[in-house]
């Protein structure tokens, strides 16, 4: 069954969160009906052997998400491709992201009046949620804006780091809205080999600080030369007695909540 027929049928109570991770740092959230996607990457673009899955999981016409939050302004975070497909097959999907992701998506056709661009720290209320846009890297180490979301359901908190800098927990001003707002799941960009990015280490050491109960492991799965065995993360967690891994497969489920947690495939 496609993922999204299975995202569509999957019924996930206001009092959880149902979360899919479908490549790089593309994930459905879903809690009662209505659904988040953050930074769904599917155009396929290049040869099919540049990608671990030369299909995409996932068509514009296939699920319509309530909003899409883009982290920031790289093709494999913004598509802009897709998001034109999107805002064509679902005219009431609305679209967010920092100032240079919103120029793209209007650049590649998403209706203006769709398209948001928020700042560092600003709230909004979509699908369901209260997300508030964190930054991920300081100035001096990024080419353009980038952010994270905190998305905060009656049931649980989801943070999404973005592509988050290597050295995050040394840096106050990034890391105190991260503590205040205490997400019970953290999905977190990280790589053993790319200086870009916390290691395995300092992944569970992010995790930790902000007091999450869950980090799930982002931004591989999709390149075929940048991706990595996720094991590595989990072993980083094998001391810890506050906070785990959880490997989410590939089009595969995991919910949150309250009242524990659980994958579904």
């Amino acid at each position: 069954m496609r993922v999204g027929k299975q995202i569509t049928e999957q019924s996930a109570p206001p009092e959880a969160v149902a979360i899919w991770w479908l490549g790089q740092n593309s994930f459905v959230l879903k809690s009662g009906g209505a659904l988040i996607m953050i930074d769904p990457f599917f155009s396929r673009l290049g040869p099919p052997e540049k990608y671990v899955h030369a299909e995409p999981p996932l068509g514009a016409e296939e699920l319509g998400p309530d909003a899409v939050l883009c982290t920031h302004d790289h093709s494999d975070h913004t598509d802009g491709e897709f998001l034109n497909a999107l805002a064509r097959s679902w005219p009431e999907t609305e679209c967010y992201g920092p100032a240079e992701s919103a120029e793209r998506m209007r650049a590649a056709g998403v209706p203006a009046a769709r398209v948001h661009a928020l700042e560092s720290g600003q709230v909004v209320e979509v699908g369901g949620a209260s997300v508030r846009a964190v930054l991920s890297k300081t100035a001096e180490v990024s080419d353009v804006a980038h952010f994270g979301y905190v998305v905060g359901y009656p049931g649980a908190t989801i943070y999404d780091t973005g592509d988050v800098m290597r050295g995050i927990t040394r840096e106050p001003a990034l890391m105190a809205p991260l503590e205040r707002a205490a997400p019970d799941v953290a999905l977190i960009t990280t790589s053993p080999t790319e200086d870009e990015f916390p290691d395995f280490a300092e992944a569970a050491a992010l995790a930790e600080a902000i007091g999450a109960r869950v980090a799930v492991p982002a931004h591989y799965g999709c390149f075929a030369r940048r991706t990595f065995d996720p094991a590595g993360l989990a072993e980083a967690f094998r001391t810890s007695g506050k906070t785990r891994a959880e490997i989410i497969p590939y089009c595969g489920c995991y919910i949150a909540s309250g009242h524990g947690d659980r994958s579904s495939g």
